[in-house]
Order: C-alpha cells, then structure tokens, then sequence
C-alpha cells in the first residue's frame, strides 16, 4: 500500500510488488520511546530485559486465534506468527459470512501459479444472490526480488448493495525478517465529509481511533504514507496505515506481530463483523446507484491499474490474464 501496491482496495493493489520499497529504517530503538499508554486493543506494557525490549499484551487475546479450523485460503510463505494471524482471519470471515457466499470456484491455475520472479495463489468468492456480501478474495504472493523475498498476503471482503457498511481491507506485506507493512481499514463507501451520520455509526462510535493511537504510539511503528493519492482518497481516518520493525525486540518481528498485530487485526474485524450484520441500513434507490456507481470504480481501478499493468511484469501476461479474467468473473 505504499509505492508497490498502489490501490489496495482495489482489490489487487499488492501486485505492484515491483517497485521501490518503502525505507527499512524505522523507529526501532523502544528504550528511546515514551511509554505506550493502554490502547483500545489491549493492555500493553513494555517488559525490559538486559540487551532488548519487549512489548507483552495482558490482554485476552480472541479465542478465534487459536482456532484449528481449516481456512478456504493459506499463506505459506509468511512468517509462523503472520501465517497463524491471516488464516486465522480467513477462518473468523469465513465463519462470520456463512451462508451469505458461495464455495470457490475460482480456477486452479488461479488458485495457484508460479511464474516470472514469483508464485502465488489467489481465491474468490461470490456473494449469495441478494447477500450482503458481494465478493471475498483472499490471496498470497511471493516475489524474489533483487532486494530479497517479499511476501504479500490479503483478505478483502467487498460488500453488496443491501447495506451500507463499509468494505474490509486487510493487507500484511513482508519485505523482509524484520521489516512489515501493515494496511487494515473498514473501507466506506460515501464521502464522510458530507455524511458525518455514517462517519459517526461505523467510525466515531466504534473504537477504531482507539486501535489507531494504539500504533501510533508504539515504538516498534511509525506512519505509513501510500504514495498514490487514490489510496489516501478512499480510506478511513482510522485506517491503520503503518510500517512496524522488529529489531531491537526480543522475539524479532513475529513478536510485534503476536503483540500488536495480532489482537488489532481481530478487533478491527470483529467491528466489521459487527457494522455489516447490525450497523449497516438499506438504501433508497438514487443512494443504491451512488454507491454501485463509486464500488465499481474502486473495483475497476483495481484491475486496470494494478493488476493489468503490475502482474505480467511478475508472472507474465498469460497468468496475469487468466488472473484479471477471474476477478471480473468475481469466481
């Protein structure tokens, strides 16, 4: 979501993985940071060793963490603690929406693929007919680059036009052992500054500001500042847009990710789950057309931006094509 995935809502903005990285120099030196005041997520408190500093969370993290339920997408290729923290997410989702979508049909040579300086694996999924739900992805990719590998995995939920609530945008994207960029949002679907009752039901009112000014103060993160205005554009002021290091911790990364990560990602998503079953409202038809109107413009952003002119770079024009032609499809 920063230069390389360039409209992440879009759908596929991470296949933009070629280009320049954000800087590896984050903030990572905590014994030089103020104390982290408790967050809306958990209760976090900074435990000293003699040579590092780690971040613990006395927090019950949820119990859908620990789940062993098989997940309808996997993510091979990250780290043990961002592997547990997406498919763990898939599961909740896929738990969460039922029988509002459709088992995958997304075709094989989709579901998994390899060419160019990489392999990945994308898998949609269609809203039911007059669900709330409109199309679930979930994907992963993974580029040999000249700077090293860079694993990029996400789950987007796009919503229907039965309901107003916003979208889910959830992308983990690894550069390296020590190095994540971090973009979770309840993407919303009208503009807040002329709907301050939508900005209110699904953003003042929900704790996510909370979940913000916990990352924002946290030594282990600075700001992550998207280079494509179309990106800042269609995000939330709670959106949570960070780049996190894991030097300096005892643990290294996967640390962070167990610490902060982990129990931001299930309540953000939790405050989704909530916003589409008992927040979102139906539309009168002029609101309906607005809305379908601005959800395929995002979309098709998506797939002639990103995924048009970035993946046959990666993979190759032939399995970019087959890819473009399956999210269209929305299988």
């Amino acid at each position: 979501m920063h230069s390389y995935p360039r409209s992440a809502m879009a759908c596929h903005a991470r296949f933009s993985c070629a280009q320049t990285l954000p800087s590896s120099s984050l903030r990572c030196n905590p014994a030089n940071q103020p104390g982290l005041r408790s967050g809306g997520v958990a209760n976090l408190g900074l435990i000293r060793s003699r040579n590092t500093v780690r971040w613990g969370v006395r927090a019950a993290v949820s119990e859908t963490m620990g789940s062993n339920e098989t997940s309808w997408v996997e993510f091979p290729k990250l780290s043990s603690a961002g592997k547990q923290l997406m498919e763990s997410v898939a599961v909740m989702m896929d738990r969460e929406l039922g029988a509002l979508i459709k088992d995958s049909k997304t075709p094989a040579d989709v579901r998994s693929f390899q060419g160019g300086t990489g392999e990945g694996s994308v898998t949609l999924r269609a809203g039911r007919l007059g669900s709330k739900i409109d199309l679930v992805l979930g994907s992963w990719l993974n580029c040999s680059l000249s700077f090293g590998a860079l694993n990029i995995a996400t789950l987007i939920a796009m919503m229907g036009l039965t309901s107003d609530a916003p979208h889910l945008l959830f992308e983990f994207i690894q550069s390296g052992p020590d190095s994540l960029v971090l973009v979770l949002d309840l993407v919303p679907r009208t503009d807040l500054v002329v709907d301050p009752e939508y900005l209110a039901r699904f953003y003042e009112n929900s704790g996510l500001e909370d979940i913000r000014q916990t990352f924002e103060k946290h030594p282990q993160t600075q700001p992550h500042r998207p280079s494509a205005l179309y990106l800042r554009s269609i995000v939330s002021p709670t959106a949570l847009l960070y780049e996190i290091s894991g030097e300096g911790v005892e643990g290294g990364l996967d640390a962070v990710i167990a610490d902060l990560v982990q129990p931001a990602a299930v309540k953000v998503v939790q405050t989704w789950v909530k916003s589409f079953k008992y927040l979102g409202r139906a539309m009168d038809s002029d609101a309906m057309a607005y809305m379908k109107t601005r959800d395929d413009l995002i979309k098709r952003k998506g797939v002639e931006v990103d995924l048009s002119a970035n993946m046959p770079r990666l993979f190759g024009q032939e399995i970019a094509d087959r890819v473009v032609a399956a999210f269209r499809k929305g299988v």
